[in-house]
């Protein structure tokens, strides 16, 4: 039953505390609810900062796997851990090595996409701890590589060592292009550089350079060396001027070549003229191996239109102290052939004559 107070109906004590009490909770409600939408304002704002900054992260990690590549251009992306295992590739480089991903992600590079390197060659067997232990000496550097049909190719590798937040090396991310032609071209270049067209043997500056470094090798290591220094001469009697054909000059050094030895050094230091650098031998062996030479080039009785013999003329030099260059062994040894050379000429038959130079 209602109560009245000045005309005003009055609300029995226990449904007013009920009605306080509602609007009061709601009040809270209502203001945690908007402290619930403002953090989660918040929570959405610095979700998309996050998210902006991922991005920007994963472009950053792009232009680190692939610096200075044109979006056009083809290059090869492995990555490599500090064990050696190829940790990711890029669908380009499952293409150019032939492999499906699982046969390369996980695996050894070595035996994968680098041929197991000999136990001498120290350098290619630790490419990987290099690189980590030294990354700026290592940004680029090239590699012969192997593709799963065993199939040799060159790649030049531009590399990016990759650390944790403790600055610990983590993996070394690699851009590759194929330089095969290049290196194929490089090789030519040398070999045209290097060689003799005609026979194949070393030319006059490259048996000079070979000649010096093996003589300072000799020097350092208190070894032997000789020099041995042939020219063809014709059969006594018939005017030098004729000329010699090239299949006999060919057929000449490939006489030398069967007797010599695999660390021997013969080069074509004049028209008729051949130089050979004798590492370990001393001059008396120089001089039976000109001997042997002398032989085996009358045993072949060489011949030029079936009308005169052709013999050789050796001069010999050695090592004889550390003032000696391959300059002055040569010059003892061509002055030591001259002097053959003319007693041979006063010899009917054209006696092959060997020399020794002092």
């Amino acid at each position: 039953m209602l109560e009245t107070i000045n005309g005003f109906a009055v609300v029995p004590g226990f449904f007013f505390v009920t009605t306080l009490l509602f609007v009061v909770v709601s009040l809270v409600f209502v203001n945690r609810s908007k402290h619930l939408r403002r953090k989660l304002s918040d929570t959405l704002e610095a979700l998309t900062i996050k998210n902006k900054e991922l991005e920007e992260l994963r472009i950053a990690n792009q232009n680190i796997l692939s610096p200075f590549i044109p979006e056009t251009s083809k290059s090869i992306i492995v990555s490599l851990d500090q064990t050696g295992k190829i940790t990711d590739v890029n669908d380009y480089a499952l293409e150019i090595f032939g492999y499906k991903k699982d046969e390369m992600v996980g695996h050894d590079a070595f035996g994968t996409i680098f041929p197991i390197p000999d136990k001498q060659d120290t350098l290619q067997a630790n490419i990987i701890s290099r690189i980590f232990s030294n990354p700026k000496l290592y940004v680029e550097h090239e590699t012969e590589n192997m593709k799963k049909s065993g199939e040799r190719f060159w790649i030049s590798w531009t590399n990016r060592v990759m650390y944790d937040d403790n600055g610990i090396p983590t993996e070394v991310r690699s851009v590759g292009f194929d330089i095969t032609k290049r290196k194929r071209l490089e090789e030519e270049l040398r070999y045209l550089a290097t060689v003799d067209p005609l026979t194949g043997v070393l030319n006059r500056q490259a048996l000079l350079e070979t000649g010096a470094r093996e003589l300072k090798r000799a020097q350092r290591y208190k070894r032997q060396l000789s020099v041995l220094v042939m020219k063809l001469n014709y059969f006594h009697g018939v005017d030098d001027n004729t000329g010699f054909s090239d299949e006999i000059i060919q057929q000449t050094v490939a006489i030398c070549r069967k007797t010599t030895r695999d660390s021997d050094y013969i080069g074509r230091v004049g028209d008729v003229e051949f130089a050979i650098i004798l590492p370990e031998t001393p001059p008396e062996n120089a001089s039976i191996l000109a001997e042997r030479l002398k032989e085996k080039i009358q045993e072949k009785n060489l011949k030029d239109t079936n009308r005169f013999f052709v013999t050789a003329t050796f001069g010999v030099s050695g090592k004889s102290g550390s003032s000696d260059t391959i300059d002055s062994l040569l010059l003892k040894a061509l002055n030591a052939l001259q002097t053959a050379d003319k007693s041979s000429r006063q010899q009917w038959g054209g006696k092959t004559e060997i020399k020794k130079g002092s």
